[in-house]
Formats: structure tokens, C-alpha cells, sequence
């Protein structure tokens, strides 16, 4: 008989027992074993429980978590062939929202990841100069966005306790606090030759995909099937220069204006004049002076509709 694994953050859940005798009855129902169960821990936020997983002879993975659990899990699963099951249990589940998958319905989540198919996409590589000497540590992965200044200072500011409470309308609580956050001098540059800056920088956002909460397309081209990065460069020096900048984030225009500049790219390294606020996924990584990014097409199997 198949058999899967299920890689479980248990900080999101109160009370995890009977939702794991609901998933192994679906399991059994549709002729599987009984899972191997691991929680992830704070040392070990997934990775090293999925490679356990894959050296285990595993069939699935379904991780039973949010954006930050799904990617630790994609960084133990790229490379192996076996696919991954999204269960999405987070405050956004924006790679949920992406593929058009269930989202905090895990009986309906488990369901397609068990009879689903499978379907090839795009995986982020995040490289950390912490220090400004040029020196990156080993990559990170990403699935969905990795947010430089504004956007991790967010996360960062916003508590797990109001994410439990309110959902993903805690971001937008915190984002008002931030509104009018510090610049940082950036300077960003692709590999198609395009460069921005140096010049004070509100925040960086590069996409692997491009719906966030509440269906607004904030890069409405990406893709996660297109070997290629999304990546929009704000600036708002003031409360009154957010007017634009959000009015054409909800307008779905592709366009570059003075307030956000889209790129298109392979791979892009930002280069920050002070240690910038960095987020991968919804986790914050603490701060960097420079950060290079890159796509590894189609390396990662998701179980879809």
C-alpha cells in the first residue's frame, strides 16, 4: 500500500488530535496506510522531517501548515520526485491561493493531494549577504515572495496571537503603522540589464507568484510556471505618495510608474546601503545587506486540480 507523510507545524493548531483521526480516516479511505506524523520544531521548521520522510520510501508529502511550513518542506522535496500536498492551514496560504487550492479545508485539501495531479512548478533560491562583505550563505527556498524592508518589517511587527485572531487582516493593521517606515538606499539589478537606484527604497517584493489575499493581483504576469522571477520596486516618500502606488496595485496594471517599477527576471541581486528587514514566505529572516535571488524552474512537483 502507498503510504505519505505528513510534515505538521503544531503552533497552528489548539487541538491537533482530532484533526489527524479525520485525515488518516481519509487516507484509509482511499486505500493508503496510516501516515508517518512529524511535527516541525523551531530548530527544524520542516526540512529536515521531509528529508526523513523521503529517506522513509514515502509516497506523498502534504505539509500541515502555512506559506513558511510548505516551503521548508518544497526545500526537502526538490530533486526527490515525490509530490508535495498542500495543506494550507496559515494566516495568507497565498500558494494556496495561487493554485487554486483548498485553503484551511483540510479535509478538501487532503482529498486532491491524494487524487490529484501532479503538476510542475517554479522554486525560488534566496541568498543572505548578512554582513555586506559580499559573502552569501547557503540559499534559501521560496514559493511564493520574498519581501526586502517594508514588507518584512510588516511580518515582523505583527504578532501570532492577532494572526490567530483576525487572520490576514492582521497585516494590513500592521502595515498602517509602517506606512511611512524609513527609506533604505537599494540598488537592484537583473540579469536582463536592468537596473534601479541606488535610491531611497520603500521595499522590494519578487514573486514567484503574484495573487495576494483578498484576490489583488500584485504581479499580475507572474507565474509559477515560467522560469522566471516578478519583481516590483516601491516607493512612497510620504503618506500622500501611497495614493498612486495603491491605486495601481489595485488597478491590476502591468505598467512602471514612479511609484513601483516591475522587472522581469531570471535572477536579481539587491544591494542595501544599511541592513534591510528580510521575509521569505511570510518568515522573517532578520537582516541583509544584500540578497540575490533566482529561479529553479519546474524543480518542484505540487499536487493540483
Amino acid at each position: 500500500m502507498r503510504r505519505a507523510a505528513v510534515i505538521v507545524n503544531p503552533t497552528k493548531f489548539d487541538r491537533l488530535t482530532p484533526l489527524r483521526a479525520r485525515l488518516e480516516a481519509i487516507f484509509r479511505a482511499g486505500g493508503w496506510c496510516d501516515p508517518l506524523w512529524i511535527e516541525t520544531t523551531a530548530d527544524d521548521p520542516g526540512t529536515g522531517q521531509t528529508r526523513q520522510a523521503v529517506a522513509a520510501g514515502v509516497d506523498l508529502v502534504c505539509s500541515l501548515g502555512g506559506d513558511g511550513t510548505g516551503r521548508c518542506v518544497a526545500a526537502g522535496l526538490v530533486g526527490s520526485g515525490i509530490p508535495l500536498g498542500v495543506l494550507a492551514a496559515g494566516t495568507g496560504n497565498l500558494l494556496a491561493r495561487n493554485l487554486g487550492l483548498p485553503h484551511r479545508r483540510y479535509v478538501d485539501g487532503l482529498r486532491l493531494a491524494l487524487t490529484g495531479q501532479n503538476t510542475a512548478i517554479d522554486v525560488m533560491r534566496i541568498e543572505l549577504d548578512r554582513d555586506g562583505d559580499g559573502t552569501f550563505a547557503a540559499p534559501e527556498t521560496g514559493l511564493v515572495m520574498t519581501g526586502i524592508h517594508l514588507d518584512a518589517e510588516i511580518m515582523a511587527s505583527t504578532s501570532e496571537r492577532l494572526k490567530k485572531r483576525v487572520g490576514w487582516l492582521a497585516y494590513p493593521a500592521a502595515g498602517a503603522r509602517h506606512a511611512v517606515h524609513d527609506r533604505v538606499t537599494m540598488r537592484v539589478e537583473t540579469d536582463r540589464g536592468d537596473v534601479v537606484g541606488p535610491a531611497p527604497t520603500t521595499g522590494v517584493l519578487v514573486g514567484n507568484c503574484g495573487r495576494l489575499t483578498g484576490g489583488i493581483k500584485l504581479m499580475p504576469r507572474a507565474s509559477v510556471q515560467d522560469g522566471q522571477l516578478d519583481a516590483v520596486v516601491l516607493t512612497a516618500p510620504s503618506v500622500v505618495g501611497w495614493v498612486p502606488l495603491i491605486a495601481q496595485i489595485l488597478s491590476g496594471s502591468q505598467r512602471s510608474t514612479k511609484a513601483i517599477r516591475r522587472l522581469e527576471c531570471a535572477s536579481l541581486t539587491v544591494r542595501c546601503e544599511e541592513p534591510a528587514m528580510i521575509e521569505i514566505d511570510g518568515d522573517v529572516l532578520g537582516r541583509a545587506h544584500g540578497i540575490r535571488l533566482s529561479v529553479d524552474p519546474l524543480a518542484l512537483t505540487v499536487r493540483t486540480t
